[in-house]
């Protein structure tokens, strides 16, 4: 009977054991897991945007926030949404060469996706819809609707078992259509980010 008792024993043990380990060595990027991500991104772009047949050229420093949370829906998958908060300064050329600053600041949000490689490079794709609000020395604020398209790879750099590092780099379209004057303008340009990275 003790010896029954200390074989089930030992078995439970050795069992209970492998279970944990089990679990421990799960990637973090196992289908059903979750990333919780928090990043700051810095970039400069060049547009040129035509309103009556007058064109202009812009350069632009833009700095901002960029909170995502997302899902893995198959292992190294993960599909989330991501949102961007930041303000851009711009330094503006009319088609006669006089130069004028503005800034602006936006918010948006929309779908990204992420698929990271066995050796800890990933790509990323997403998607950004909102506002922006843009002002020009004294002059009233102006509102315009927003959208950005983004790609880019990166670099998860593990620094505990469910925490990395994240460095991207990455290259952007953005589209912004005036609401008062339906003009339209255009910008695109690298961005680079880091990011703080939770697997859950």
């Amino acid at each position: 009977m003790k010896n029954s008792l200390l074989l089930f024993f030992l078995i439970f043990s050795l069992q209970t054991m492998f279970s944990q380990e089990t679990e421990e060595s799960t990637n973090p990027t196992d289908k059903g897991h979750y990333i919780v991500d928090g990043s700051v991104y810095f970039s400069t772009n060049n547009s040129t945007s035509e309103s009556d047949g007058y064109k202009s050229e812009t350069d632009s420093f833009s700095m901002g926030l960029s909170p995502k949370a997302a899902y893995f829906v198959i292992d190294r998958l993960a599909i989330g949404l991501e949102a961007s908060v930041g303000f851009t300064d711009f330094e503006h050329t009319n088609s006669e060469g006089t130069k004028y600053s503005s800034n602006s600041r936006h918010i948006l949000i929309g779908p990204f996706m992420r698929y990271y490689l066995s050796n800890g490079l990933f790509g990323q794709a997403s998607l950004g819809f909102g506002t922006t609000k843009s002002k020009q020395d004294d002059f009233e604020d102006n509102k315009s609707d927003s959208f950005r398209s983004q790609i880019g790879i990166g670099y998860a750099f593990f620094i505990g078992p469910q925490v990395s590092i994240e460095p991207l780099v990455s290259y952007h379209f953005n589209k912004t259509t005036h609401d008062i004057s339906n003009r339209e303008s255009t910008s695109n340009g690298f961005r680079l980010g880091a990011g703080f990275t939770i697997y859950i």
